[in-house]
């Protein structure tokens, strides 16, 4: 499967790795999704305005339910990724978390094995 929707292949599973190729596509994915629920809501103008932000808002709010999981997933296979405890996922629901998360989701992986597991390698 494609980096961007493997998150979605391994919905629940929390073990295991996921490199920077598969986590930020996947989020830059996330964002497409979000982006066009939004647009839905703001843009639309006339005689059907809105039942299309009503759909826009089911859409977002549906994709919210949905995403949520595999993303919390990403994000703790990411940190085992770079050796890390997934527990330090727990930062993302602690206001202003994310800018401190950020940053780690950006250093590069062991490069190696792991205890977490071998090094992801994509065709």
């Amino acid at each position: 499967m494609p980096p961007p929707f493997e998150p979605l292949r391994r919905y629940f599973d929390f073990s295991g790795r996921c490199d920077r190729t598969e986590f930020w596509s996947y989020l830059l994915f996330v964002f497409a999704v979000f982006a066009a629920c939004h647009a839905l809501i703001e843009l639309p103008q006339g005689e059907h305005a809105y039942t299309l932000r009503v759909i826009g808002n089911l859409l977002g709010m549906t994709a919210t339910v949905f995403l949520f999981i595999p993303t919390l997933a990403a994000i703790v296979r990411r940190l085992h990724d770079i050796d890390e405890s997934g527990w330090y996922a727990v930062i993302a629901f602690i206001p202003l978390g994310v800018f401190v998360l950020f940053p780690v989701m950006l250093l590069p992986g062991t490069g190696d094995d792991n205890r977490f597991g071998q090094e992801r390698r994509h065709a």
